[in-house]
């Protein structure tokens, strides 16, 4: 399961480069739009599961997802700690959001798992966190008269 989840993290540094309102919803647009199938297959797994077995589907499926990305970026078992900063920002802005925002009635629930496999697996983030995209693309800041 979710074997190909690595791929969601190509080409992270430039989905995350002088990131600006405007920019930031034409990269979440590329991401889901790229990523749909394995979105789909995460959110599926975890509404295909029995109601008492919701929560160990989420589990499940948040640890295969960690497991992809750390079969993708670790080298001789271990990330980086530059590495997983990288990562973890990427997680916030685009992989999180993209859970919830797949209108699944599961999402919070994948998404929390999601956050506290990572938070038990990975150095330096034992506080991440999650937020929605709308929250996110609200923070940015329009044009100051003109300015930037």
């Amino acid at each position: 399961m979710l074997e190909q989840a690595g791929t969601m993290f190509d080409n992270m540094e430039a989905m995350t480069y002088r990131l600006k309102k405007k920019v930031y919803k034409e990269r979440m647009g590329q991401f889901r739009e790229k990523n749909q199938e394995i979105l789909a297959e995460m959110t599926d797994f975890v509404e295909r599961a029995e109601e008492q077995k919701r929560g160990e589907a989420a589990a499940q499926t948040a640890k295969a997802f960690a497991d992809a990305v750390e079969a993708r970026f670790a080298k001789r078992g271990k990330i980086s700690g530059r590495s997983q900063m990288d990562i973890n920002l990427f997680m916030i802005y685009f992989v999180f959001p993209a859970i919830l925002l797949t209108q699944s009635e599961y999402a919070g629930l994948l998404a929390d798992a999601v956050r506290d496999e990572w938070r038990g697996r990975f150095k330096n983030s034992a506080q991440l966190g999650y937020t929605t995209y709308e929250e996110i693309y609200n923070t940015f800041q329009e044009k100051f008269l003109g300015l930037f």
